[in-house]
């Protein structure tokens, strides 16, 4: 007889223990008033939702149309080539002062390409527009 009741308690304890492996959810939250199957709580939805807002992609950056100028000298000792030449680096999408950009043709007009880059790039042109730069001071002004 006491055979009998011990491997009926044994028999009890271990559905007890099958019973609390299967309600233990997959990420480890003890969950055991809900039915396999069923849909999470609203807590744990409306935390989903959150998730998916957050991983949502990077906004996309935004395009700035630069409004081309005319080729007229605006300022006192700035000829029409310089005015062609700010026509033609803002149509290439340079943006810089005009006064600066004016100087930065002067000073490097006639440099090897290296001191020229180190100059405009200092100054804050990309890298990729020092060529450009370069090209349209050359086709305004003929040369240095």
């Amino acid at each position: 007889m006491i055979v009998v009741v011990a491997a009926l308690a044994a028999a009890i304890l271990a559905c007890a223990g099958a019973v609390a492996f299967i309600t233990l959810g997959p990420d480890g939250d003890r969950d055991a008033g809900r039915v396999s199957g069923t849909s999470a709580p609203p807590s744990q939805q409306q935390d989903r939702s959150q998730e998916r807002e957050r991983t949502s992609p990077e906004p996309r950056p935004t395009v700035t149309v630069t409004e081309p100028r005319t080729a007229v000298p605006g300022q006192p000792g700035e000829s029409a080539a310089d005015a062609n030449f700010l026509e033609l680096i803002a149509a290439d999408g340079i943006v810089a002062p005009d006064d600066w950009a004016i100087e930065a043709g002067r000073a490097t007009c006639g440099q090897d390409y290296a001191s020229a880059r180190e100059y405009l790039t200092d100054g804050g042109l990309y890298d990729h527009h020092v060529q450009t730069f370069l090209d349209d001071w050359m086709i305004t002004h003929g040369g240095c």
